[in-house]
């Protein structure tokens, strides 16, 4: 009861005593001392600090409670609160419940209850606890509750009340409670707790276990009062948010079940709690070991799929995403245990199930946890049945509507089953024509063939290969008969989407990816190796297979299909009459065929992939196929109308096959020629009935029937058709070379080129006018000038087959292509043709490219063994002789010296030469002048002629004899390395030696550098040879992905070139890496084209030699060549991205350094390569200082590699580029690297502070030279600076820094500080060094403590730096710092800056001071106060400075320590007075003299007659302070005398009588001083101490007095105290004649003497005077009259002084400028009247029972006099009424009428 009876500071006193110990106490005890002290620990506030309290080492506000050495206490305390903040008031008439505990109002009614229930998180014991049995008034109160609450959590967020390092745990609970509670005010204190204190490790074992009682309570079987119950259902929520960031949660068995499951299915539980309980389960999945989560898994996984269950028809939104997660929650269980789902396929089913009858938002979800069980379901295949149903599953799905149940039918046909499987193809194959894009392009993924099988070094592994990747793809019959079965299928459900086609099961897109697959099937079942391009995608030019290779294998097994199955129907061969009497797979595959192109929903693609399928097969299966489609001529026929080109090819090709064999049959002849007839009039009709494509099919397979007939008849065609019919069609084909369609035009070059390839065109009957000259001439004409260019490559390809078909015409059409490189000089692809011409009229058939004319599967061409009829020509290919010459003619064009437009033309000529005739012997034979034609031009000026060189040198290498290889080595080595010489015999007027605008280039050509990168790679092998292959790999002109580039075939080169290459990988490896990333593009993408054929696994060969090629890189980091240390740059950039701290830890310093090195490298693209580097290293290296991503000792090395690098080269470099990477890397180091800087800290803050000023903006130490040209000020720019530094990123970094400094590492940090504050340069690292100071202390005062002084010391020192801003960055320092330092070096300071103050005459300097006297009374105002008889008497007489900005923080200083009130001065007194004395008689400073004798007068002021005990010392001190001259600012002394006199009066008349003649002489003589400043001062305050003592000494200073008042202006003397003030005459005048005044004695004797003279002399400077002079006359002349002692004696005054005072008054009311002079004019002379008259005013009492009176107006109560004669009476009156007259001013005016009627008794207004 006492303890409340005091106020709330006592009870603050006494609470860190109540407390102390209270965790030792008995339960008693505790419970009383626990609730006394609960009120005010709720209320803590910061106190404020007793002024006369002496301060120790440690502040009273830092750990009050002394906490840190009883920890008890506080865990005790915060216990308590846990169980405060978990207390809700009920409502009333309703058990408290976790549900109802979370709704309560804030309602101030309590609930009348017998006792409290109690709330949830609480037991019993608990609450009787905290409540006192229900006693405490908050118990029922939900204001006083939230009040306490709110108090409760400030509390605990004081540091310096709850230490920070105690008991985080304790009140992180805390903070987590509060964040739940009902009351938002509350709610906002625990999230702000939350945000601002630390957090405990939630890793940590104890931690999880806590979060896990909090949230279900605890259990105690003996003591069930002692139970807690669970938390309310917000709270809950809460610490599953906590628990999601825990991965130990996650394995704490069974406390995670409990509370996945409470969330989930408790009976209070909320969406928004099972909400989180979906993400906990989900988080359980992810995160728990494989320990802990097996023997749990069955049970969530029952308890999701119960949910799903349960909640399966809900529908809306919150319901919608739980079903969602629990969805994806079974996913993640999938993943860690598998084998729960392997053996329960139920659950796959019904997710499939779901996956279309889910909901929309939900079926995303189903999607997602299907594609994540696909890993558990991996092995159904092994278990039949299962297999079937899942089959069954898939079909299902594939048909479902909803796109997400497609897609995983796709997905899992991919991932279940291998690529054989002949189902799951089919289910992609369907799924190709999907709508949806994603579903599609999963099927397209699923279609995707393993890689071919890599070239071995031996025949026997090679053979294995194939083997085994044969065994890696569908069976081709397998394939067929499931297609073909699947393609009679309906299916009903199939999602048909607007416009799309079906052809049986199928759709037509579907359709055409089966027919493709299986074609690719059979090709790779022939040649696994084989390059396959997609039919959809196929020319108008080459249909089929084109490679020679493997268009015989696949013949081959074609062949020996169609001989097996034709045994399978016991036939020797396989006939197509019977269809049903096989189900082998080539038959299927031509039913899938046939049935695609006699579908009539087949669009037009299919159809072209169908025939291009049938025409592969025709001309490649025995010619029994053909034959069975003799009677299928107008079947055929009909598909020569098609509007896609290619089928319209593909069919003519067909029915010339067709249509041409067994002629000899009868009847075939006849209906060859009748389809000839036929054909020639569809050519010819040109009405509308006949379609373009009509004519253009009709044109093309007439052409196609006269070259197979001529192809199977070389000689005696004419016994089967006529001649003339042949000559007729052929002229039929001629004709419309001419036409106007290109379509047609093109059409009729190829039919020409079908019918002249065989043999020569009959053409001497019934071809007309035509010729095949003519005809040549025609073609030669379409070759040169059509604008077409299929035309135009049509017409040169004809050229080429005329050329080798009819002998005749060879040497004429191999002359105009010798013209067309100077002509076709823009169109280098049209070269590819004319090449592919060359070789055909040059090489026939011996050229590959022309073996796919070869498509009669029986048909034996050339017929050399068939004898020539007479007057036949040989059909065949030509001689040798020709091809020597035509090679001769090539090579002869490209000799140094020719056009280039030539040579560029030719080179194509002779590569495609070299690649389709390269086994020619002839060829063979001229292998090293071809060599040496290529290697001539590798220096050529164009960068295609080059790359053309450079894939013929590789080609040419390949068709050479080991010695030949061995000279062209030597050769092509010579070249790169000497160059090419230009031969003077090779110039003529028409060679180009420079390029335009290349003079001034290389000496031999800039763009040789991709083949010297290549020979350099080769040469580092020691092997030159493998050049060859490396120009056989680079690739990079656009041209080799054209058509035409394409149809060169270098893909097997390549491959041949990768097999001879591979034994030396290790060794390429390194420089090829390099050359990947060279500057010049071309040899990076020739060396990139060279790393993917070669290096087919990169990411293991880079791992596998990572110490190779960065040790290569290291070192080409400094090679003398830009270009390699620019590529090198980038490869180091790739090449450290995503690697392990164990790879890199031995490079990094030297990858730092020679990153440095080129980051200043005198090249601009190496700087901006070396700059992407260093980013790409940055984040490596930032990554690896991160404790949180590496172990600590892994980082700690890294730190230890890299930091003082960057500290020491890095920073200290000369390249400023250098400095400021160095710099970034390190800012981010610092906020990654926690304890592992801890090590560096030292150096590292250090240097970091010294770079606030390195690597400050220049513009700043620009500036501060330049700062009247910018009109701005030194401390604004100061100013200015100092912002900068506080945002600097490196102030940023140090304060992270400050964070990871531990009490061992501290002195180190210190001792550097200390040596920056003493020596640093530059304003920010000064300033910088205060704020980390300030950091310090506010981090580890206790840990600082003992370096306190030291700090101080360097502190006291710097804190007089020239710039203002660092003056007060270190004052604040000081300011922290003294929080901790010790008494000893706090009084030294004081004393220092005391002196500094007091001694010192620069103002600066003297600034100092009080600034860091202010900044210690902010920021350590506890050990300030022990000082305070010090610095508060130095304060009150700063206040007193002159300078205003020194005199304002005086002041402050002053009211922040005593409030500002005048009992501080009271209290202070003795010291005060102390500070003066000393001060005054000691100091030599006469401005300190001056603030000191300010400083006694304003404290007499202050404390009025309370002065009195100090009189004698302050008197002594001010009159011995005025002895002898006078100097500037002695004024203050005279005033404090004054001042002092005035307010101690009393004194005078008591202890200090003796004192008042010292006193009088001491004022007298100051008033007579010559100084007129000085004088002024004295005058004034001479009358003031003469009027307050009442001194009769006028007669002394009644004369000198007189003639100062009266003496003339000195027209010179205009000096002035100030630019405003009037001259210092006037005013001396002015305060004589107040003296005057004051001075006046009230002594009738003295009076009788002096009176009248001194009025007459009033009265007459009341007017001729300066207006304050005559101010200062009328307020004399008005206190003298109410001195005058009339009353004694009406002889006192004469009648004339009276006249004269009266006349001269009303003078002065005349004055028309001065308001003020009339007003005291009118009042002096009312009051003057009234005294000389004698009058005084009656009252009247209104009644005799009031007690009030009135004023009767009028009545005069005469005391007698004879000085108010009639004469003056008159003299009055007359000059009161002129002035009244004139009078304007209204008071003026009615203080003259009153005047008036005091003289007259009559009222006039």
């Amino acid at each position: 009861m006492g303890f409340a009876r005091l106020n709330e500071e006592e009870q603050m006193n006494l609470l860190p005593g109540l407390i102390r110990g209270i965790a030792t106490r008995l339960p008693s005890q505790q419970m009383t001392l626990f609730h006394i002290s609960l009120p005010i620990l709720a209320k803590y506030k910061r106190r404020p600090p007793d002024p006369k309290a002496s301060s120790s080492t440690t502040p009273a506000s830092c750990d009050p409670f002394d906490f840190q050495a009883h920890p008890a206490d506080l865990k005790y305390l915060l216990d308590k609160f846990l169980d405060i903040m978990l207390y809700t008031v009920p409502a009333a008439g309703k058990p408290l419940t976790p549900f109802t505990a979370g709704q309560n109002a804030l309602s101030t009614q309590s609930p009348q209850m017998e006792e409290l229930p109690v709330p949830p998180g609480l037991s019993k014991t608990a609450l009787q606890q905290i409540t006192n049995n229900g006693k405490v008034p908050w118990a029922r109160n939900s204001a006083e509750l939230k009040a306490l609450k709110l108090g409760l959590v400030r509390l605990i967020s004081i540091s310096e009340a709850v230490p920070e390092n105690l008991f985080v745990l304790e009140r992180f609970k805390i903070y987590v409670v509060a964040s739940s509670d009902s009351n938002h005010e509350i709610v906002s204190a625990g999230e702000d707790g939350l945000k601002r204190h630390a957090k405990p490790d939630l890793e940590d074992p104890q931690v999880v276990r806590s979060m896990y009682s909090l949230y279900q309570g605890v259990t105690q079987p003996t003591n069930p009062d002692a139970t807690r119950s669970a938390a309310t259902t917000s709270l809950k929520g809460r610490v599953i948010n906590f628990l999601l960031r825990s991965a130990r949660a996650t394995s704490q068995f069974p406390h995670m079940l409990q509370v996945a499951f409470d969330a989930l299915y408790g009976e209070t539980t909320t969406p928004k709690l099972r909400a989180a309980g979906m993400s906990f389960v989900q988080w359980i999945a992810r995160m728990a070991n494989d320990t802990a989560i097996q023997p749990i898994a069955p049970v969530l996984l029952s308890g999701l799929l119960k949910y799903i269950n349960e909640h399966e028809h809900e529908t809306g939104q919150e319901e919608e995403s739980l079903r969602g997660y629990a969805y994806e929650g079974v996913g993640l269980l999938s993943k860690r245990a598998p084998e729960l789902f392997r053996n329960d396929v139920s659950i796959l089913f019904s997710f499939f199930k779901a996956v279309s009858t889910e909901q929309r938002n939900v079926r995303v979800s189903v999607q997602e946890a299907l594609s994540t069980m696909i890993e558990a379901y991996k092995d159904i295949g092994q278990d039949a049945e299962k297999q079937k149903e899942m089959e069954e599953v898939l079909m299902a799905n594939l048909n479902k509507p909803e796109q997400q149940a497609r897609y995983v039918a796709v997905k899992y046909s991919n991932a279940i089953f291998p690529f054989t499987y002949p189902l799951a193809r089919y289910i992609c194959l369907t799924a190709c024509g999907d709508p949806n894009l994603e579903v599609r392009e999963e099927a397209r993924r699923g279609l995707t063939f393993p890689d071919a099988p890599a070239p071995s070094a031996s025949p026997e592994e090679e053979s294995l290969a194939i083997s085994r990747y044969r065994s890696s793809i569908p069976d081709f019959g397998d394939m067929a008969s499931l297609l073909r079965d699947m393609s009679r299928k309906p299916r009903p459900n199939q999602v048909k989407a607007p416009g799309m086609r079906f052809v049986g099961g199928f759709t037509a897109e579907a359709y055409t990816h089966s027919l493709e697959f299986l074609r690719k099937v059979l090709i790779l079942s022939a040649d696994p190796p084989a390059v396959i391009d997609d039919l959809s995608g196929v020319s108008d030019e080459k249909t089929g297979i084109s490679d020679p290779n493997t268009r015989e294998r696949v013949r081959a097994l074609l062949q020996e299909m169609w001989k097996d199955e034709g045994k399978t129907n016991g036939n020797d061969s396989m006939e197509l009459d019977d269809m049903k009497a096989s189900g082998g797979g080539l038959r299927l595959y031509i039913e899938l065929i046939e049935t695609a192109l006699k579908a009539g929903d087949a669009d037009a693609l299919l159809q072209s992939v169908a025939a291009t399928c049938l025409y592969e097969l025709i001309s490649l299966c025995p010619s029994t196929m053909s034959r069975s489609y003799s009677d299928r001529i107008e079947w055929i026929k009909s598909f020569l109308s098609s509007v896609k080109i290619e089928t319209r090819l593909a069919m003519a090709h067909v029915l010339a096959i067709v249509a041409s064999s067994e002629l000899g049959e009868a009847g075939r002849a006849e209906a060859f020629k009748k389809l000839v007839e036929d054909l020639m009039i569809v050519v010819k009709d040109t009405s509308k009935q006949t379609t373009l494509e009509m004519r253009h099919g009709a044109l093309f397979a007439l052409g196609c029937l006269m070259g197979r007939l001529m192809y199977r008849f070389p000689y005696n065609f004419e016994e089967f058709v006529p001649s003339a019919l042949v000559g007729k069609a052929v002229s039929y084909i001629a004709d419309e070379l001419g036409a106007s369609s290109s379509i047609i035009v093109a059409g009729a070059c190829q039919a020409l080129a079908e019918a002249g390839r065989y043999a020569t065109l009959p053409l001497d009957e019934g071809a007309g006018n035509w010729t095949g000259t003519k005809i040549a001439e025609k073609l030669i004409a379409l070759g040169k000038v059509s604008k077409d260019s299929k035309v135009q490559e049509s017409a040169l390809t004809a050229l080429g087959h005329l050329a080798l078909g009819t002998p005749t015409l060879r040497v004429s059409i191999m002359a105009f292509f010798y013209t067309l490189p100077a002509i076709l000089t823009k169109q280098a692809e049209v070269h590819f043709t004319i090449g592919e011409a060359i070789c055909a009229a040059t090489c026939g058939f011996a050229s590959t490219h022309m073996e796919e004319y070869l498509d009669i599967a029986d048909a034996v061409y050339p017929p050399d063994s068939i004898e020539v009829p007479d007057g036949k020509q040989r059909v065949g290919n030509p001689s040798g002789d020709f091809v020597d010459k035509v090679l001769k003619k090539m090579m002869d064009e490209l000799k140094p010296g020719g056009r280039p437009v030539v040579r560029k033309g030719v080179c194509v000529w002779l590569l495609c030469f070299v690649k389709f005739c390269g086994k020619h012997p002839n060829v063979a034979a001229n292998a090293f002048g071809i060599h040496e034609a290529f290697s001539g031009l590798l220096a050529d000026r164009d960068d295609f002629t080059q790359e053309v060189a450079s894939k013929g040198t590789g080609l040419v290498y390949e068709i050479g004899d080991q010695a030949t290889r061995e000279a062209l080595v030597a050769s092509l080595v010579s070249t790169f390395t000497e160059g090419r010489k230009l031969a003077p015999q090779s110039v003529t007027a028409d060679t180009q030696l420079f390029a335009d605008n290349a003079l001034g280039a290389a000496p031999d050509g800039g763009s040789i550098t991709t083949y010297q990168s290549i020979l350099s790679l080769a040469s580092d092998m020691n092997q030159p040879d493998l050049v060859y292959r490396f120009m056989s790999l680079a690739s990079h002109n656009a041209v080799w992905n054209s058509r035409r580039g394409a149809s060169m075939g270098f893909g097997s080169i390549a491959a041949q070139a990768e097999r001879e290459l591979r034994p030396h990988l290790h060794k390429m490896v390194p420089r090829l890496y390099r050359f990947q990333f060279d500057p010049n593009q071309r040899v990076a993408e020739s060396m990139k084209s060279i790393w993917k054929s070669l290096v087919k696994e990169p990411k293991k060969s880079v791992d596998e030699f990572f110490d190779v090629i960065m040790s290569d890189l290291l070192k080409a980091m400094g090679d003398r060549q830009w270009r390699t240390r620019e590529a090198s740059c980038h490869a180091v950039a790739d090449l450290i991205h995503g690697r392990q701290i164990s790879e890199l830890e031995p490079y990094l310093q030297e990858l730092w350094t020679m990153c440095f090195r080129v980051l200043d490298d005198i090249k601009e693209s190496v700087r901006l390569a070396a700059f992407s580097t260093c980013k790409a290293l940055t984040k490596v290296t930032v990554r690896y200082c991160d404790p949180s991503t590496v172990g600590v000792s892994e980082g700690q090395k890294v730190m230890n590699t890299v930091l003082p690098f960057f500290l020491t080269k890095g920073l200290g470099s000369m390249a400023e580029d250098v400095r400021k990477f160095s710099l970034s890397t390190i800012l981010k180091i610092c906020k990654k690297g926690g304890v592992l800087l801890r090590p560096h800290l030292p150096e590292l803050v250090g240097t970091l502070l010294e770079s606030l000023s390195s690597l400050e903006p220049q513009v700043m130490n620009y500036l501060s030279f330049h700062t009247e040209r910018y009109n701005i000020s030194q401390e604004q720019l100061d100013s200015s600076r100092l912002s900068a530094t506080k945002m600097s990123p490196m102030m940023d970094a140090i304060e992270t820094c400050i964070q990871e400094v531990d009490a061992s590492g501290l002195e180190p940090i210190v001792s550097r500080v200390n040596t920056l504050i003493r020596k640093g340069v530059g304003l920010p690292t000064k300033a910088g060094c205060a704020r980390l100071v300030c950091s310090l202390v506010q981090r580890m005062p206790q840990d600082l403590r003992p370096h306190a002084d030291s700090i101080l010391k360097a502190l006291s020192g710097a804190v007089y730096d020239r710039s203002p801003v660092v003056r007060k960055a270190n004052a604040t320092a000081i300011g922290h710092i003294c929080r901790i330092a010790s008494e000893g070096a706090m009084s030294r300071l004081l004393n220092h800056l005391q002196s500094s103050y007091l001694e010192g005459d620069d103002e600066d300097k003297r600034s100092v001071t009080p600034i860091t006297i202010l900044e210690i009374s902010r920021h350590a105002n506890d050990v300030l106060k022990g000082h305070l008889g010090q610095v508060l008497p130095l304060a009150y007489v700063g206040a007193r400075d002159p300078v205003e900005a020194l005199k304002t923080v005086w002041v402050e200083v002053w009211e922040d320590n005593t409030a500002g009130a005048s009992g501080a001065v009271k209290l202070w007194l003795p010291e005060l007075m102390s500070t003066v004395e000393g001060l005054l008689t000691s100091t030599p400073s006469w401005a300190v003299k001056r603030q000191v004798a300010q400083s006694i007068g304003d404290i007499a002021k202050a404390i009025g007659s309370s002065f009195e005990d100090q009189m004698e010392k302050a008197v002594k001190l001010l009159t011995e302070a005025l002895t002898g001259r006078t100097w500037d600012g002695k004024e203050a002394v005279i005033e404090a005398l004054g001042v002092v006199c005035v307010e101690g009066k009393n004194w005078f008349n008591g202890p200090g009588s003796e004192k008042v003649d010292d006193i009088t002489k001491v004022m007298i003589r100051e008033a007579k001083k010559n100084s007129k400043p000085y004088r002024r001062v004295a005058l004034e305050h001479l009358g003031k101490v003469f009027d307050a003592l009442k001194l009769d000494r006028y007669e002394e200073i009644h004369t000198y007095l007189v003639d100062t008042a009266t003496a003339q202006e000195d027209p010179d003397d205009m000096d002035v105290d100030e630019p405003r003030d009037k001259p210092l005459a006037l005013q001396i005048k002015a305060n004589a004649f107040k003296s005057l005044g004051l001075c006046f004695p009230r002594v009738y004797e003295t009076q009788a003497k002096y009176a009248n003279d001194l009025l007459q002399l009033l009265a007459q400077n009341a007017d001729g005077n300066v207006w304050n002079v005559r101010l200062a006359v009328l307020e004399t002349l008005g206190r003298v009259i109410d001195k005058l002692a009339l009353d004694e004696s009406e002889d006192l005054l004469e009648v004339a002084t009276v006249q004269l005072v009266i006349a001269g008054l009303l003078k002065a009311l005349h004055e028309g400028k001065y308001t003020a002079i009339r007003e005291a004019s009118a009042e002096v002379l009312k009051k003057f009247i009234l005294r000389v008259k004698g009058k005084s005013e009656c009252f009247v009492r209104c009644s005799p029972e009031s007690k009030s009176s009135v004023r009767l107006t009028g009545l005069h109560c005469f005391l007698g006099t004879k000085l108010f004669t009639e004469a003056v009476k008159s003299q009055t009156l007359t000059g009161v009424d002129e002035v009244i007259s004139k009078e304007l001013v209204p008071a003026v005016e009615e203080k003259l009428k009153e005047t008036r009627r005091e003289v007259s008794g009559m009222d006039i207004s």
